[in-house]
């Protein structure tokens, strides 16, 4: 077999591996809300995040911490906003040098639920360019050059 298309390959199948290892150090958020809000944390392969840490910040005040808390061994966080403070809300969970953020409204544009993360065609859509961006790669170094 060619060298150049042996490294070629090497490299497609190393980097496709690293990008599933890199995709499971993503987090996920989602919320359930009516009069309160349940917020539940986890990693990308689907664990919870026991024991995250949850910092609130309220909409009139974004750089100060309104609440502080930490998750459940279900990764869940329930808290009752303040409904004088209309806006968006927003919760960050953080453990082990992973965390997410999400935007909650509160008022008249009140959503009872919402989340974060990719789904799982935009993970496809993603795959799907780096290994076309390879091809293309490895076609162009295989190319004649006259």
């Amino acid at each position: 077999m060619n060298k150049k298309l042996l490294v070629i390959l090497f490299t497609l199948l190393f980097v496709l591996c690293f990008t599933f290892s890199a995709y499971a150090h993503g987090v996920n958020m989602s919320y359930q809300g009516n009069m309160s809000y349940t917020i539940k944390a986890e990693f990308d392969t689907g664990k919870p995040m026991s024991g995250a840490q949850i910092i609130i910040y309220a909409p009139d005040d974004p750089a100060t911490p309104w609440k502080k808390g930490t998750c459940d061994e279900n990764g869940q966080y329930v808290f009752v906003p303040d409904t004088s403070k209309e806006g968006t809300w927003l919760v960050q969970a953080r453990k082990a040098g992973h965390g997410a953020s999400i935007n909650i409204e509160v008022g008249e544009d009140a959503s009872l639920s919402g989340g974060t993360g990719y789904s799982a065609m935009q993970v496809i859509i993603m795959i799907a360019c780096v290994v076309w961006g390879f091809v293309g790669t490895a076609l162009f170094f295989k190319r004649r050059k006259n």
